[in-house]
């Protein structure tokens, strides 16, 4: 019950067992003792299914990276050296339906895979990149994250998902499971138990692919800032733009973010406190919707309302390409200054002024006295405001990082603030937070049927 036997039996049907030299696909894994040392980089489905069934066979645990960015990687705890399956050979955009704006794609594929596909075919689409439009789509929806456009929600922009389980078995979800139909990437719940979600941010499958839907180009784009300097207009432009969000007048993430951390994130020369949005939608419309926004400036008084569609300004402008789906290179920038030496926490609380400047205060001050590099920024889901935080630290101390964040996971949990996305440095202190005896019996139950070789012993 070895790697090496793992690798033999793997050999014998034509599947490489490498040495992993790309550590960057491993990020936000400090302070995790057992890393692999070995990764598969399978083609095809009938390779994800050979690995699955050999690597359960064999006991080998299995890491899951869907493209060599590592977003999304899947890395369940393993008492034993576990071997990396990177999916960023299965690189193909199978499907791309104009009419209906859905694509379908295979987990390798990145946001700037699919954004050069739709134009190569002429096709007018905003693909929500996020701050990093490397990184792979099914790696967005696995960890459950969040961008910038009004299809920010990943996993809810998600249609149909296949994946391949433990004892190798092959399963299309929703109405990928109808045999004659053609709405898979149409209708997400096909007919019965709704499973997708389980499969995300949980190692019980290999996917191979994801369906999704993407947003044609609205005929009108506005993006804004809120520039505003001191803390009580700040906590009253988030209660504003909770019900401007929640009523879809703003129908994107509204972002906000304290001059610091935005420095640091994009650079540009902010303002203490920074409230970002976009208008969307018919021009005459987003005109209306615009001179609402001036009365809302008018109303906060301290707050200086700045349209971002021609902005100079470095942040600015770089919130006007996130906020229609287009990178930044002011993102890697970032990833350079801290040498890629960062681990990340999201927090999900209610959409209040004062929870939002507690929190970010809060937060930063914990992490500075921890003696880590900080940046904190919160943006609007549906309903929660969800708070982003990146801890960088210097070569060698990895350590202070996830003492901080571990710290950071206890406080706000006391507070009813719980972490909704992690890397797998914090995932099990994460996970530790729930304590729902029936939440944890089920998931429980659900890895030991699923993520057993013989599903149908452990279903009976």
């Amino acid at each position: 019950m070895t790697i090496s036997t793992l690798e033999a039996k793997l050999k014998k049907s034509g599947i490489k067992v490498e040495a992993l030299t790309d550590a960057k696909i491993l990020r936000g894994t400090a302070g995790i003792s057992n890393l692999p040392k070995k990764v598969i980089r399978p083609k095809t489905v009938k390779e994800v299914q050979t690995i699955q069934k050999a690597a359960h066979a064999e006991g080998v645990a299995l890491w899951v990276a869907p493209n060599s960015s590592g977003n999304g990687l899947l890395a369940p705890e393993a008492t034993s050296e576990p071997v990396l399956i990177d999916l960023s050979a299965m690189r193909a955009v199978i499907a791309i339906d104009p009419n209906s704006a859905t694509v379908l794609v295979e987990p390798g594929v990145s946001h700037a895979d699919l954004s050069a596909a739709l134009k190569a075919e002429g096709h007018d689409f905003w693909v929500d990149s996020g701050r990093n439009d490397a990184e792979s789509i099914l790696g967005s929806i696995w960890e459950r994250s969040f961008g910038y456009t009004a299809y920010s929600d990943n996993l809810m922009m998600q249609c149909g998902l296949e994946v391949v389980t433990a004892d190798g078995t092959q399963v299309r979800t929703g109405m990928g499971a109808f045999p004659k139909g053609d709405c898979w990437q149409l209708f997400k719940l096909g007919f019965g138990p709704y499973v997708d979600g389980s499969f995300t941010q949980s190692g019980l499958g290999i996917p191979t692919k994801v369906g999704l839907w993407i947003s044609p180009a609205p005929p009108a784009y506005r993006p804004f800032a809120f520039r505003i300097d001191d803390e009580a207009t700040m906590t009253a432009a988030v209660e504003i733009m909770r019900d401007l969000r929640i009523n879809m007048v703003v129908p994107n993430t509204v972002v906000v973010i304290d001059g610091e951390s935005e420095q640091a994130l994009l650079g540009g020369t902010p303002a203490a406190w920074n409230v970002y949005g976009a208008l969307y939608g018919l021009p005459k419309n987003v005109e209306l919707l615009w001179g609402m926004l001036n009365g809302v400036a008018g109303k906060l008084g301290n707050a200086r309302l700045e349209d971002l569609t021609s902005a100079k300004e470095a942040s600015g402008a770089a919130r006007a390409a996130l906020m229609k789906g287009r990178p930044v290179a002011a993102w890697s920038q970032y990833e350079k200054s801290v040498g890629s030496r960062y681990l990340r926490l999201v927090f999900a609380m209610p959409i209040e002024g004062a929870q939002a400047l507690k929190f970010a205060k809060r937060t930063q001050e914990v992490a500075k006295a921890a003696g880590c590099g900080v940046a904190v920024e919160q943006g609007t889901s549906w309903r929660a405001l969800l708070g982003e935080v990146l801890l960088s630290y210097e070569e060698g101390q990895a350590q202070r990082a996830l003492d901080c964040g571990n710290a950071l996971i206890r406080e706000w949990a006391t507070q009813g603030i719980g972490v909704v996305r992690a890397d797998p440095a914090f995932r099990k202190a994460a996970m530790a937070t729930y304590s729902d005896a029936g939440f944890n019996k089920l998931q429980a139950m659900l890895t030991s049927a699923i993520g057993s070789t013989d599903v149908s012993r452990q279903a009976a």
